[in-house]
């Protein structure tokens, strides 16, 4: 029986939501970083609107039905971001929640259906948000992020999983073999060009026993100002959204409506 069948009443699911969230951050805080590297333990513990696993996931965990949709970003950030947002205890009020938030109102998905997680727990030491957070492969520290996310997955059964960046996009197949075309993309071109395009549809998740539509996204801190770079396949003003649209439609989470705009033959607007 579903996890989400479980309980009849939508404040019964919601409990049940919440539960399931809290003990996977029990799982991550334990998850111990590889040996010798930069990565610091996760902390959890922000009670306002924030990736897991430093927060809930989780637009309004106080109010949220049971979600239809998965974001996946890399990490959660360094160390000194995680200690800016500990007086005000969210970070909806940042680029990357807020930008994706706009993403999925264009395309008429409300943030509330979403819930947001990270491929790896634990935190970048210092102040840099970006470079390299596993320099060096872990295998261990590798399956254990891997297992909590499946178990995630899993649990929530998303209809539409989205992939925040080319790192994760590059890396799903791990998870999701039948991304395999993806692998190790190094630039949006690959990805677009690919032989399964940016969406994918009906994506096995053998981990999970989980089916869901797949969408490979720029991270939503710098999607706004590259979206030109994702118009090999689609060519309309935000093809993101488009692209998000479609994936959605077939469970009815979003604007069926969305004019999609294909690109024509030899498109070369695309980051190389």
């Amino acid at each position: 029986m579903s996890i989400r069948l479980a309980s009849k009443s939508a404040d019964g699911n919601r409990l049940v939501l919440l539960d399931l969230i809290a003990r996977w951050q029990v799982k991550a805080k334990i998850i111990a970083p590889p040996e010798r590297s930069q990565i610091l333990p996760a902390r959890g513990g922000l009670p306002g609107p924030a990736f897991f696993p430093e927060g809930s996931g989780l637009q309004s965990p106080s109010e949220s039905s049971w979600p239809e949709m998965m974001a996946i970003g890399h990490n959660f950030g360094c160390e000194n971001y995680r200690n800016e947002i500990d007086a005000v205890g969210r970070e909806d009020d940042r680029s990357t929640w807020r930008n994706l938030g706009r993403l999925l109102a264009a395309a008429a998905i409300p943030i509330e259906t979403c819930f947001m997680t990270n491929w790896f727990v634990g935190l970048q030491r210092g102040d840099k948000q970006v470079g390299d957070f596993l320099p060096h492969p872990d295998s261990r520290y590798e399956s254990e992020c891997n297992q909590l996310l499946l178990e995630q997955i899993r649990s929530l059964e998303p209809h539409v999983i989205l992939l925040l960046g080319l790192s994760v996009v590059g890396r799903a197949y791990k998870i999701m073999p039948a991304l395999e075309a993806w692998a190790n993309a190094p630039n949006w071109s690959a990805v677009d060009t690919s032989k399964i395009g940016p969406v994918a549809y009906g994506v096995d998740v053998p981990g999970a026993g989980v089916r869901s539509n797949v969408v490979a996204l720029l991270h939503p801190s710098f999607a706004p100002s590259n979206q030109r770079h994702r118009r090999a396949v689609f060519a309309g003003e935000k093809p993101e959204v488009e692209m998000v649209s479609l994936a959605a439609a077939d469970y009815n989470l979003g604007d069926s409506s969305v004019q999609v705009h294909p690109a024509s033959p030899g498109n070369d607007n695309v980051e190389s």
